[in-house]
């Protein structure tokens, strides 16, 4: 991985985010695609990522928020990035257009995940890539007890749109099982090439910590050094503090022991049939 993006990833205080991003740079690394696609691109993350490195021709990023793509387009000053508001449903692109297609943390947020895939599956080559992630019902415990004791005993769970608290499900439709995911990709004309489970071990109420009140307080006060949106060098009390919220996984997390426990995030890669 390149050097400032492993730096970048370091310091990121999530460690869902930060395995889910070494994950899709590891594959764009891998395939070294020329059109890239950010759907769902939001305030940018990824399209200025993707601009650290040389062989991409094209970036391109679709969100449906206004306001994050003013955002996006602040931080992306790289001419490849081309940022576009449009509908997942709709993709104002030609068929077979991209190499690439990232898609994460998105379709849970969708009301119709088939049509989104399909169209996505429009716009992508034939051979071509797309990765997903999605945040896995089966989640850990300790990274949302509330919604896990709900779910478990009272098939319930906080109600998405009290986004402070409602923990892994804030503003989503639904959170996926392996199989569930399987399903909607082959059932959409993709095949899997491979996929993997990030996050079992972590702090109690790590989602709450980071996001509840975490992002509040960045996004409230303006706390830009906290921002993962600012691409500068961090300072290094903030590479500690991110190295705390990380030292579970990091102590105990592996490849074997994610595949029989529960995980935060499910990660696909697939190609079209």
């Amino acid at each position: 991985m390149l050097k400032k993006l492993k730096n970048i990833l370091d310091n990121e205080f999530d460690p869902a985010f930060e395995k889910r991003a070494k994950f899709i740079f590891q594959i764009v690394e891998r395939y070294r695609p020329k059109k890239i696609l950010d759907v769902g691109c939001g305030r940018g993350f990824y399209l200025k990522a993707l601009s650290f490195y040389s062989f991409p021709e094209e970036i391109h990023g679709v969100d449906i928020n206004y306001y994050y793509l003013n955002i996006s387009r602040k931080i992306c000053d790289d001419q490849r990035v081309k940022i576009k508001q449009a509908s997942i449903y709709s993709l104002p692109y030609p068929s077979s257009y991209f190499d690439f297609i990232i898609a994460s943390e998105i379709i849970e947020h969708l009301k119709d995940d088939k049509k989104a895939l399909l169209e996505l599956k429009r716009v992508l080559k034939p051979g071509g890539i797309l990765v997903i992630t999605v945040p896995n019902k089966n989640f850990p415990f300790l990274w949302d007890p509330l919604n896990w004791f709900l779910m478990k005993f009272f098939k319930t769970h906080v109600e998405k749109g009290i986004w402070w608290l409602a923990g892994i499900w804030a503003d989503h439709e639904r959170l996926y099982t392996t199989d569930n995911l399987k399903n909607l990709a082959i059932n959409s004309g993709f095949k899997i090439k491979k996929f993997e489970y990030f996050i079992h071990w972590c702090w109690p109420f790590s989602h709450l910590l980071l996001y509840g009140i975490g992002k509040n307080l960045v996004e409230k006060l303006n706390l830009e050094q906290f921002n993962r949106f600012n691409f500068q060098d961090k300072k290094s009390f903030l590479s500690i503090l991110a190295f705390f919220f990380k030292l579970p996984s990091m102590l105990m997390d592996n490849k074997k022991n994610l595949k029989k426990q529960t995980s935060v995030n499910i990660c696909f890669l697939v190609t079209p049939i």
